[in-house]
């Protein structure tokens, strides 16, 4: 079955159609396969990519699945601006992303993808209409872009046709063949504008397949070539894109997508006389016929990326340190991953324990610091100190998460009846401590309303607010503190003070009703005043739950 156009201007009409097809295709697949997976594609990245080699694997496998190599890249910078992932950890996940991108073209590469993608259409409309289920919706949304993508790009096969009885086109053609750096500049340029090299790849593969590439009498591989190599560096547009306004660690992700593409294109330059030599060799090995250009084509885009990974997967830590050299800038004063965590000492539970236990103590000190500074609003605020106290939320979210799941995971080991109860109790000391941060969080807002509205505190309030926090301050550093050394007398001492906490802001409640009623203070500034108040004296709350952990009394939580 084929699709041809008839004319060269209405073959360039339905060129550019087949095109659109093609893009919305891969688009529904990336979005139907991320929907569908949800977490589980962060998980997996955050997860399987603690050496080069796993990472590189994952990041095969999930741009072999979502077909596309820029929205892998794209998530690794968010992951890594969101402190979630490392930037030294994605490096073989870009690496990966560069071979599995090349799927596509290998399977456009078969004459057979017409007839596969009118099934996939009408199986993943029906899936996607009538599937009750979120997750059957979103594998037809996957089966409808498989057939739209494919659908695509015969259609741009049939509208190259025409171009075969075009002599411009055969001289342009020509031409390419003469120029290298013309074909490479064409690739980038068509690359970084439809921000997918697959696009641009699986339409070189078509011209290859329908003989364009052979008008003229140049060798094809020597046309083609060159513009794959131009691909493979316009595919990192979308990363840089991704990464402009994010944080250092993250536009390194980008540039280090971008060295590993013109580093390669720059190491292939000198050897493309003797390169199309090594790709009919590898095709014909593989079962290609000689005449099968477009499987050439799409052998020389995976060759490319696989030499790519060889020479760079054994230097990834001396490459980091480059791209690091390279893109200055102030490192993040926080170590944003755990530092202790490690599941190779399972076998050891009072170990592992005790690597819980520090770093939860980290994470306790952060909301500690977290708390400092969102109070220390009240008295001036600064858009700097909001966006480090919103970085601490971030980290400090991120650690609870790792704690529990280390915990979690832990809880399965064979564990005597005294690690249970530790291990229990540091599950509500993570949970109660992520929660003091939240609160920290909601003074910060509440202090920046004050300021943003204009408001202001009576001479008594201000030294109240004043005595509550040094307080509760007091009492929560001691707890962390009795925390961290275990040291239960101490953070009994420690927790005395709750009550005092209490009794100072029920008090200080009063004295506001009184104020209030004598006209001595603004309405508004009252409410802010009230609740943080409220958020103090539930910090106090949650840091005596703490304690009750230091202390063993978990029946008490």
């Amino acid at each position: 079955m084929k699709l041809e156009a008839t004319s060269i201007w209405f073959g360039i009409i339905v060129l550019f159609g087949g095109l659109g097809l093609f893009l919305y295709g891969m688009y529904l697949m990336s979005e139907g396969l991320q929907l569908a997976a949800g977490d589980r594609l962060r998980r997996l990245l955050e997860t399987f990519t603690k050496n080069r080699f796993r990472g590189l694997a994952v990041g095969t496998a999930v741009t072999a699945l979502i077909q596309s190599s820029s929205a892998t890249t794209v998530m690794l910078v968010g992951f890594v601006n969101a402190g979630l992932m490392r930037f030294t950890q994605t490096l073989g996940v870009i690496l990966g992303a560069d071979i599995g991108t090349t799927i596509t073209a290998q399977l456009v590469a078969f004459n057979i993808i017409l007839y596969l993608s009118f099934p996939c259409i009408g199986l993943g409309i029906i899936l996607y209409l009538a599937g009750n289920r979120k997750t059957v919706k979103y594998s037809g949304e996957v089966l409808l872009g498989f057939g739209f993508l494919f659908l695509g790009m015969e259609i741009m096969k049939g509208a190259m046709a025409p171009l075969k009885s075009s002599g411009m086109f055969e001289s342009w053609i020509t031409t390419l063949g003469r120029n290298w750096f013309l074909g490479l500049l064409i690739g980038l340029v068509i690359t970084s504008i439809v921000q997918s090299s697959s696009a641009t790849t699986s339409m070189v593969v078509a011209m290859g397949s329908t003989g364009l590439l052979s008008l003229g009498g140049t060798d094809p591989l020597r046309i083609a070539i060159p513009i794959i190599l131009g691909c493979n560096i316009g595919t990192c547009i979308t990363a840089w894109i991704a990464s402009l306004g994010a944080s250092l660690p993250a536009k390194r992700v980008a540039y280090a997508h971008y060295l590993f593409k013109i580093s390669a294109v720059v190491v292939m330059l000198p050897f493309l006389t003797w390169y199309p030599t090594l790709v009919r060799w590898v095709s014909d090995a593989l079962g290609s016929g000689p005449g099968d250009i477009g499987r050439q084509v799409a052998w020389a885009h995976t060759i490319f990326n696989v030499l790519l990974t060889i020479a760079w997967l054994p230097f990834l830590d001396p490459y980091a340190r480059l791209i690091k050299a390279i893109k200055r800038g102030k490192e993040p004063e926080i170590e944003r991953d755990p530092l202790y965590l490690d599941p190779r000492i399972f076998h050891s539970p009072s170990l592992a324990l005790e690597m819980a236990r520090k770093e939860i103590v980290r994470m306790g000190r952060l909301t500690l610091e977290m708390l400092h500074s969102s109070l220390g609003y009240f008295k001036k605020v600064e858009r700097s100190g909001k966006k480090h106290l919103m970085e601490l939320e971030t980290i400090v979210d991120g650690l609870a998460h790792s704690i529990i799941e280390y915990l979690s995971k832990l809880s399965q080991e064979p564990l005597a009846d005294e690690q249970s109860e530790r291990l229990v109790g540091y599950m509500h000391a993570v949970n109660d401590i992520e929660r003091i941060g939240d609160h920290a969080e909601n003074i910060m807002y509440l202090a920046i309303n004050k300021s943003e509205g204009g408001f202001s505190f009576t001479d008594a309030a201000t030294a109240e607010l004043e005595d509550l926090s040094a307080t509760t301050l007091e009492m929560y550093e001691g707890i962390i503190d009795s925390f961290a050394r275990e040291d239960a007398d101490s953070a009994r001492h420690f927790q005395n003070l709750e009550h005092l906490v209490d009794e100072k802001a029920s008090q200080f409640r009063r004295n506001h009703l009184k104020r209030l009623n004598r006209g001595e203070c603004d309405g508004t500034a009252g409410v802010i005043f009230l609740d943080t108040l409220s958020n103090l004296e539930r910090v106090g709350d949650l840091a005596n739950n703490v304690g009750h952990v230091t202390t063993g009394e978990l029946a008490k939580l």
